[in-house]
Order: structure tokens, then C-alpha cells, then sequence
């Protein structure tokens, strides 16, 4: 029998999807030669508890690591940390580096993530307004809380609300301007982000909406914000969650195709055989609409990276799509968002709201009964189940294996169980 020829694998990214795809290669190939660049020149680290290691809740640098040394010794992988792809050729398959070296490829995986997008206004230098992505931001930020009283955040989603929370003080001065009708636009409905608002505002959390700030200036060594409306806002630092841009710039002229992303089929390989992408990077199928779109989210990249690592050692894996979910805690408050909640495919909601106790839960049904989204404020422990019923679109009568089933079939009877948090 053929000995299998032995590839030279190239992974750039070592966040979650290149990890993930590592690890899935590695699991069945442990002959081929892996090479792994990322620019950051540290170990790979959970972006996800950055804001906790601003706050103080992560006491070391070295607690937000993934990942020794040993472990890239152990799956035998070359690493080119501190060094950034500034383009591929494709002719010979490399990838162009920016010390000059060039890396050959058989089989290359792109998961170089996203940057956050700075706002441009009159009057903003974009080294002067504050972001979180890297180490870098969250030791940056982390510097800067004990030095700032009066802080403005631009943007009303995760990342802004994380790190708010992340440099709050009980003596500090916090706005939050977001340019649409509510916090969470995107995650949440009208009345969910309500109860989380009038949770910041007991916090103290000025949040002005409907707004944009248009122009900075400075006045005696603070900075002042004009909305579009004329008001004004003192800070004495900005910072800004409007939102990320997939790291992409270095493709081009390399003939993969891309368009605010790279482009994936269901084995997440791009338009030139041989060269996958995942994570933040990738456009890969809506688990709903199979449209090829980019949620950002952790999970979804270390699925992704996953299914690009077993496909790229040789097993067909198809990818089920990506679905949204969101899970966090803001000032205790514990929030969940998963799948469709604020599409049109949502026909009928079901909602239980408990505001003494600032509980809210909607669960979103189709046309057909069936169960595919959820927001859950401040009773969350059920979104396993609810994760498994929506990527298993079932219909609400699947919980019939459920303890909570009773026969006759009643509908009425499981949808309170779900709204009561009993699935």
C-alpha cells in the first residue's frame, strides 16, 4: 500500500478557528509539516474574558492564555508568532511574510479574525479613541481605567457594553451613544434591551439614542463630543464598539474570492482548491437561509475551524451553517440571544416578563411551529436545550421525550414550560 505523501500545512491565526482546525488536522494527520503565523507575538489567548482581565476579575496576563509552548512542541507545529501575511501567491503557493520570508503551502487555512472599526469624525485621531480585540487594547484599556472619570462609548452591542462594564466605577461619569432606538439592535428585541437599559441607567449609565457623535474638539486638555443634534458630551476618553472588518486586506491579487469576507463552501475550502478559511474571516452558510454571512462568534469559529481542519486532512465534513448566539453577563445580569428573534421568518412570539425580577423570555416560532430563536434575560440555564431544539428544527412536539411532556399532546402546556425556564 501507497504511503500517503506527507503536505505542508500553513495556518494563519491562533485564535479559535486556526486552534480548532489544529487540532482536527492533527487528529488524523501527524505527518504532515504545520507551519502556524499569527501577528500578535504571544500564545493564543481567549479574546472572550479580555473585558474580565480589564475589570480585575483575571488577575494575570498569562490566566487569559489558551495554550503553553509545550502544546505547539506537542502537535508538532512551526510557529511564526509576531510575523504578518502581507499577501499569497498563488502561482507558488506561498504566503508572503512580512520579514521577507516566504511560506510554501500544499494546503493553507486563512483565520486571521477581524479589527475593530474606528469611527471617523472631524476632530478624531484614530490612535486616540480606545478599541478591544487584541492584548494589546485590553492591556491598554486596563491601564487607562484608574486614569479616566468621564468616559463615552460609542455603539450600543457587545463589545461596547462588555467593556463598559469592564472600566466601571463607582466615582466615574459613563454615556453611551448608540445611533439606533435601543442597545442590542441587533441581538435583542425593543422590549429585552429595554429592561437591560433601565438596569444601566440605576447603574448611573447615561445612554443617549437615536445620536452620533459628528465632531470631537478639544477644550482645556479634555475632549468634547457633538452629536448631530448640537449637544455636547465631555469625556476624557472614547471609546469605540461600532463593530469589526475582516482581516483581508492581504489578499488581493490572489485570485480567492472575497467580498467583506472570503467566501466558503460546506467544507469551508474558498474558490482555489486547497485554501480554507474560518472564523471571523469566512462568509459561510446561514444555518437558515444557507446565505454566506459572518456572525463573529466564538463558537462559530471553533466549529468552523473544525470542519476546515478534518477537510483538510482528508475527511468530508459538511458544515451546518452558522447560527447566532450570544451569551453574556451585564452587571449581574445574566443574557442570552440565539438564532432568528428579529427576522422575517419570525410568525408567531411567545413572551413571559417578570420586571421586579427583571426577567424576560421569548422563544420565536416560524410559520411551521417551529421553535428557531430565543431571548432569555436573566433565566438562561435552559439555552443547551433550546440551542440543541433549534439546530435540530424540530417542532415544538419534539419535547415530547422531555420530562415535562404530558399526553394528550398540548401545545399550550410546553410552550409555558419553555417561557417558565422548565425545558
Amino acid at each position: 500500500m501507497p504511503r500517503k505523501r506527507k503536505k505542508r500545512v500553513v495556518i494563519i491565526g491562533n485564535s479559535a478557528a486556526g486552534l480548532s482546525a489544529l487540532e482536527a488536522f492533527r487528529n488524523r494527520d501527524r505527518d504532515s509539516k504545520v507551519i502556524m503565523i499569527d501577528r500578535e507575538p504571544v500564545l493564543a489567548y481567549s479574546r472572550t474574558i479580555t473585558p474580565y482581565f480589564i475589570m480585575g476579575g483575571v488577575k494575570q496576563e498569562e490566566d487569559l492564555f489558551l495554550r503553553t509552548k509545550d502544546y505547539y512542541k506537542d502537535f508538532g507545529v512551526k510557529t511564526l508568532f509576531g510575523e504578518e501575511a502581507l499577501g499569497i501567491d498563488m502561482r507558488f503557493r506561498e504566503v508572503l511574510l512580512d520579514s521577507g520570508k516566504k511560506e510554501p503551502f500544499d494546503l493553507l487555512l486563512i483565520a486571521t479574525g477581524s479589527s475593530p472599526i474606528k469611527p471617523k469624525m472631524q476632530g478624531a485621531k484614530p490612535e486616540g479613541i480606545g478599541v478591544l480585540r487584541s492584548l494589546a487594547d485590553a492591556k491598554y484599556l486596563k491601564e487607562m481605567k484608574p486614569k479616566v472619570k468621564k468616559v463615552l462609548f460609542l455603539g450600543g452591542g457587545l463589545v461596547s457594553l462588555q467593556t463598559l462594564q469592564a472600566m466601571f466605577t463607582r466615582s466615574g461619569q459613563y454615556t453611551l451613544v448608540v445611533k439606533s432606538d435601543q442597545i442590542f439592535s441587533q441581538t435583542m428585541d425593543r422590549d429585552g434591551a429595554e429592561m437591560i437599559e433601565n438596569h444601566l441607567k440605576k447603574m448611573g449609565v447615561q445612554i443617549i439614542k437615536g445620536k452620533e457623535v459628528v465632531r470631537l474638539k478639544g477644550v482645556k486638555g479634555s475632549r468634547v463630543a457633538i452629536l448631530d443634534d448640537g449637544q455636547e458630551i465631555e469625556a476624557d476618553f472614547i471609546f469605540a464598539g461600532k463593530g469589526v472588518r475582516p482581516n483581508i486586506d492581504f489578499l488581493r491579487g490572489s485570485g480567492i474570492k472575497s467580498r467583506n469576507g472570503i467566501f466558503v463552501n460546506d467544507r469551508m475550502e474558498t474558490n482555489v482548491e486547497g485554501v480554507y478559511a474560518a472564523g471571523d474571516v469566512a462568509l459561510a452558510a446561514d444555518f437558515f437561509s444557507k446565505e454566506n454571512v459572518s456572525y463573529g462568534l466564538w463558537p462559530s469559529a471553533v466549529e468552523q475551524g473544525e470542519i476546515a481542519g478534518k477537510n483538510m486532512a482528508g475527511q468530508k465534513e459538511i458544515y451546518p451553517g452558522n447560527l447566532r448566539m450570544n451569551v453574556t453577563r451585564i452587571f449581574a445580569i445574566p443574557i442570552a440571544s440565539i438564532g432568528e428573534v428579529r427576522s422575517s421568518k419570525v410568525a408567531e412570539s411567545l413572551v413571559r416578563k417578570d420586571e421586579k425580577r427583571n426577567i424576560y423570555r421569548k422563544i420565536c416560532l416560524d410559520e411551521k411551529g417551529i421553535l428557531i430563536g430565543a431571548i432569555l434575560i436573566n433565566q438562561v440555564d435552559d439555552l443547551g436545550v433550546l440551542h440543541g431544539l433549534i439546530r435540530g428544527r424540530k417542532e415544538i412536539g419534539a419535547l415530547k421525550a422531555s420530562s415535562i411532556w404530558r399526553s394528550p399532546i398540548n401545545y399550550g402546556f410546553v410552550y409555558k414550560n419553555i417561557l417558565q425556564g422548565k425545558i
